[in-house]
């Protein structure tokens, strides 16, 4: 063996290994936290009120709403995981008032989702799965 290979097989080998995963700020985690809980609701508000949510959105939110779960079970366990998810639960309406608090709950939340809907399915959405997944990661 020639003894300037020796000299490149370090090198070599740092090529080979897998490259770091990208750095994650603390902003990153911010976002994370504080968009995932409004996206969230906001699923589970279309599916309580019965409002059309594209599948995409469906399939990105839930990308969000993982890496989420992930990012409040290691802050806090599974105390703050399971308390992430209550949060995200729609309201308790009472029967005494037959569906006229759930309507308008309904009302007020329609064209929240559908803002959402066309934000997930945007570069904004896109960027924002993206972000989600690298903060993910990164508390692996």
């Amino acid at each position: 063996m020639r003894p300037g290979f020796l000299l490149l097989l370090p090198l070599l080998v740092a090529c080979a290994a897998d490259p770091a995963p990208p750095a994650t700020s603390a902003v990153d985690l911010q976002e994370l936290a504080t968009r995932a809980p409004e996206i969230g609701a906001l699923v589970r508000a279309a599916q309580f009120c019965n409002v059309a949510l594209s599948q995409p959105a469906q399939e990105r939110a839930a990308r969000i709403e993982e890496a989420a779960l992930e990012l409040h079970k290691h802050r806090g366990g599974t105390p703050a995981r399971d308390a992430f998810l209550q949060g995200l639960a729609p309201p308790r309406f009472e029967g005494r008032q037959h569906g006229r608090d759930r309507a308008a709950w309904c009302a007020e939340k329609r064209p929240a989702v559908q803002r959402m809907d066309g934000m997930l399915n945007s570069a904004e959405g896109t960027a924002l799965v993206q972000r989600a997944e690298v903060a993910q990661a990164s508390l692996r």
